[in-house]
Formats: C-alpha cells, structure tokens, sequence
C-alpha cells in the first residue's frame, strides 16, 4: 500500500510498504478522504513543540473498514467510518473526570503515537472508530473532526440561544465554529478575517456580518450596540486577536481561544480582563458528544462543511497540498487528501 511520510522538515515521502496487521481490539481502515489540517502544516514545517518528524500526518479522514481484530464489535468490515484521534488513557485525574481531550497520558492519531490518514489503509483503536450514515459522502465525514472542534468550543462557551457573537478568523476552524455557533441558536455572529474571499465564503455559509479587522468597532456598534458581544470566539489566536477581543468584549462576557501557533507569545491586556471580569477560556479538539453532534448536524444539513473545500489532490501528489495550504494559493481554505477509488 502507498503512504505518506512526513520525514524531515517540509519533506514528505510516499512510499510502498506493507499493509499493517491488526491485533484483536484493532481496526484497518481504507482511507478515503484525509484533510490537510493547520496543525499538520505546523509539524511539517517542524514548528510544533511536542511533535516532529519522522511520522504519517493526517488526523481528519473517513473511509471504509477493510479488516477488525477478533475482539472489534464496535463496526464491521464494509461499514463507512471516521475516526475520532484521540487515544486516552482512560484512567488519569482528567479521563476520570470526563475530559479525555485533556488527558494528562494522550496520543494523537497522526501526531504522537499513531501513524495517520495520509495513506491508504490505517490502523486504528477499535473505540476511537465512529459509523457514519451510508448517505455521508466522504469528504463530509472527514469534516466532522474540525466540525467537532468548534462544536466543542461552543459547548465550552455556554452559549445560550439568542446571544450574539463575534469570530475571529474565516479559516476552516473559524467558519466550521461560525456554523456550530448558528446551529446553538445565536441571534447575530459576526466573522472577522482580512481576506475578501474567505469573507464571502463567511456570509455563504450563514454569518450575519463578515468584515475586515479595520471595520470591526463601526460594525460593533451599529449591530451589536451597547450590548455587544456576549461571546468572543478567537480561530486566530495571536497578539492583535487576543487583544481586540478582550478590549471589544463587554464586561461580564466570554472569550474562548481556539486556535493559536504553537510559537506566538502574547502580551496581554489583563486589566482589561480583570476590571470587565472577562472569562478567557481555553478549548481544544472536542469529546465523544461533539463528535456525535457533528455528525447530527451534517446529515441533517444544519452544517454545509463541503462548502470549505477549495481543493483536493491525490495521495501521490501530497507536496502540491501542502505547498496550496502553506502559500494560500488560489484563496484557499480547506484541502482534501482524495484517494482515487472512491465508491
């Protein structure tokens, strides 16, 4: 089988290697679909400082089971499948808590521990291995992973129906998170990015507003008025983000930080926080009941994820996806890792 190793920094290998054995609670799966995520494009470029080369990228993927181990009844051979990474302990202070996408003992599909989806077939825990609906093309079941992000980051805000938003960045977590936040009830959401055509694909997919960081003040106090937002959703998660956000946020309201570079460092207005009692919550990946929310929400088409899609290219051509996503060529936004075969 073909697979796609990431085996220095900005070089990725496709090589032939033997289809992996599965053991008995194990599942192998015929990958159909992989999407280049942004933490991908911060291992390849060896900026991350946990995870580095030499590894099989690719956490977001959907495909079909071809072989389960003697002890797998989770799914059967045939069923359409995605996956959710995480591989938790199951018996840390966290985990016991509920809270296994903070497990203090994780592994990552595609990250640490785990090759992942930039190959044909891939081997993975049985329990991490969720059934779609046979009505789910692959390119939406491979969205549920970012889509489960922003479910999560929606559910770690509380947001209440009718109250109003503002996000920052129109990348795939930022519109995905902007359809999560629509689908909880918000009143109003606001996208803010400084690139005109991930701001048209805001307002495709449902934004009220979609507007550069320049229009942002104007925007806020003719829409949102003295009210403002009640919660602030940060995909950007650098110095002038983070800080516009907590100078924006009305006292009393909620900042929720869901994607940041793993090098920035931030100088923070805490007075800010203090004085306005600003609650500034982390959120990362997502739990079971996110994921089983995302997938609700695109079969019952409460979620377009397709509509992020700008490219797609075969396994063999793996380079050119990163090269697409790095450069930004041809405004894009989300690429898919399409294997040929796709039933």
């Amino acid at each position: 089988m073909l697979q796609a190793r990431l085996v220095d920094k900005e070089r990725i290998v496709v090589e032939d290697v033997e289809m992996p054995e599965v053991g008995e609670r194990e599942v192998l799966i015929n990958v159909k679909v992989c999407g280049v995520c942004g933490s991908d494009i911060h291992f390849y470029e060896d900026r991350h400082p946990f995870i580095h080369p030499r590894m099989v990228l690719g956490h977001e993927f959907s495909g079909v089971v071809h072989k389960i181990g003697d002890k797998v009844n989770e799914v059967g051979v045939g069923d359409k499948v995605t996956v959710e990474p995480i591989i938790a302990c199951g018996n840390c202070y966290n985990c016991l808590r509920n809270r296994h996408n903070i497990c203090l003992n994780l592994k990552f599909i595609g990250a640490f521990g785990y090759d992942g989806g930039f190959t044909e077939y891939v081997k993975v825990p049985a329990d991490i291995v969720i059934k779609v609906p046979t009505s789910m093309s692959f390119e939406d079941a491979a969205l549920i992973e970012p889509l489960a992000v922003g479910v999560h980051a929606v559910r770690r805000s509380e947001l209440k129906i009718g109250n109003k938003a503002i996000v920052f960045g129109a990348g795939t977590i930022g519109l995905l998170t902007m359809q999560a936040i629509k689908s909880a009830g918000s009143s109003h959401i606001i996208v803010v990015d400084p690139i005109e055509s991930r701001l048209k694909v805001a307002l495709n997919m449902g934004a009220d507003e979609a507007i550069k960081p320049d229009e942002l003040d104007k925007i806020v106090e003719n829409k949102l008025g003295s009210e403002r937002a009640d919660i602030i959703f940060d995909c950007v998660g650098i110095e002038d983000t983070i800080n516009k956000a907590i100078v924006i946020a009305r006292p009393g309201s909620k900042i929720v930080l869901i994607g940041c570079s793993p090098e920035e460092k931030v100088g923070t207005k805490l007075i800010y926080i203090q004085n306005n009692e600003i609650d500034l919550l982390g959120s990362v990946t997502y739990a079971r009941e996110d994921f089983l929310a995302a997938i609700s929400l695109v079969s019952t088409n409460k979620a377009q994820v397709n509509k992020i899609v700008t490219h797609r290219v075969s396994l063999n051509e793996i380079d050119k996806a990163f090269k697409i996503m790095l450069n930004r060529e041809d405004n894009a936004i989300k690429v898919l890792v399409v294997n040929e075969k796709i039933d």
